[in-house]
C-alpha cells in the first residue's frame, strides 16, 4: 500500500502511512500541514502552572463552565483601603426647649467589614489583641489592623 504526500506528491513511508499521516517530512510539507498538540498553561495559586493538553473546543468549554476560574481563598483579605481618621467630633448646638428629644443613633463603625472579619479570625483562634495586630499586619498589611482597632471591633456586638 502506498500513498502519496498531499503537498508535494512525492510517495510516503509505508511506516508513516500506517500511523495515518497524510504528508511527507519535507520542512516545506510539515510546515505548512504539521498541527501539534494544544497545550495550555493553567495558572494554579502557589504553585507551578498546570497544563493541559486537550483540543482547543475543549478547553474553551470548560474554562466557559469556570472549572478554570480563580477560586476565591482569601481569608478575610479583601483588599479594600483602610477607613479614613474620623472627622473630629461635631460640638452639638445648645438644644433648645421646645425641641422634642430624639432617640440617639447608634454610630456606625469605623472598621471596613474585612477588617472585623480577620480581627474575629484571630480572636477565634484565641489571639489577643496584640497578637491579633502583629499577625495581620504581618498577613494582611493593607487593612491597617491595630491592636487599638482590635479590642473596638472584639468590645462591639458582631455585625
Amino acid at each position: 500500500m502506498t500513498s502519496n504526500c498531499i503537498g508535494c506528491g512525492r510517495e510516503l513511508s509505508a511506516e508513516r502511512a500506517e500511523l495515518g499521516y497524510t504528508y511527507c517530512t519535507a520542512p516545506a510539507c510539515q510546515a505548512e500541514y504539521r498541527r501539534g498538540p494544544t497545550v495550555t498553561a493553567v495558572a494554579v495559586n502557589k504553585s507551578g502552572d498546570a497544563f493541559r493538553v486537550v483540543e482547543p473546543d475543549e478547553i474553551a468549554a470548560r474554562a466557559a463552565a469556570g472549572e478554570l476560574a480563580t477560586k476565591n481563598t482569601g481569608l478575610g483579605t479583601e483588599h479594600v483601603s483602610a477607613p479614613a481618621a474620623p472627622a473630629a467630633p461635631r460640638v452639638p448646638a445648645p438644644r433648645r426647649s421646645t425641641e422634642r428629644r430624639r432617640p440617639a443613633r447608634t454610630a456606625a463603625p469605623s472598621w471596613t467589614p474585612a477588617q472585623e472579619k480577620i480581627i474575629r479570625l484571630y480572636a477565634d483562634m484565641g489571639l489577643s489583641p496584640r497578637r491579633i495586630a502583629e499577625r495581620a499586619r504581618e498577613n494582611t498589611p493593607r487593612l491597617g489592623v491595630t491592636e487599638a482597632l482590635a479590642v473596638r471591633v472584639l468590645s462591639a456586638p458582631r455585625r
